[in-house]
């Protein structure tokens, strides 16, 4: 097999499970698959779990991609449904665990150099209420609102993604915006007073 550029010619060396397809398939796919979970899940142990599980769905399941759609949409679908459905078991998990109701088990920030410059410091602080604002939204608002702000996806692509309409990827994207609007100046609010 030549140069696997083409979607189709790559999709079905997978459905022949030709490792050389797949090695090519997670170099192509892979920081993709990652920036989305990441950007829904905001832990990258998570991530990392995440994206190796999609890539195991891929090998195991590609006799499912029919071709209809994008092998890149294909892709975002079962990374993004991953991210999902893994932030609805975990909100189920912490809602039965002990450390639901004591202390934060989860720290998803990154340490912070001695060395930081007030500058670092404002962005990094505006950054980590952008996580914490996003990390509030409802799965599939957050979900919406990343494929499109994030990954640049169009509403016609997101919808495919998510499976719903594209007005009512719309209205996601939209409500994502006034909760993430209502939240950040809640925040800000709070650090001018």
């Amino acid at each position: 097999m030549g140069s696997m550029t083409d979607d189709r010619q790559l999709a079905e060396a997978l459905r022949q499970k030709d490792e050389k397809a797949f090695s090519i398939f997670v170099t192509r796919f892979q920081p993709m698959v990652a920036r989305v979970i990441f950007k829904i899940t905001g832990d990258m142990n998570d991530t990392n779990d995440l994206t190796q599980d999609v890539f195991l769905t891929v090998w195991e399941q590609v006799e499912d991609f029919r071709g209809e759609a994008a092998l890149t949409t294909w892709v975002y679908q079962l990374a993004t449904n991953k991210a999902l459905n893994h932030l609805k078991w975990e909100k189920r998990r912490q809602f039965f665990s002990l450390s639901y109701w004591g202390s934060d088990t989860k720290n998803t920030s990154l340490p912070k150099s001695l060395n930081d410059a007030p500058g670092r410091l404002i962005r990094e602080d505006d950054s980590n209420a952008i996580t914490a604002a996003l990390d509030q939204l409802p799965g599939q608002q957050k979900a919406a609102f990343v494929l499109s702000k994030s990954e640049g996806l169009s509403n016609p692509e997101i919808a495919t993604i998510l499976g719903l309409s594209v007005s009512a990827v719309e209205s996601l994207n939209f409500r994502a915006k006034q909760n993430l609007t209502r939240l950040l100046k809640t925040y800000y609010q709070s650090k001018t007073t």
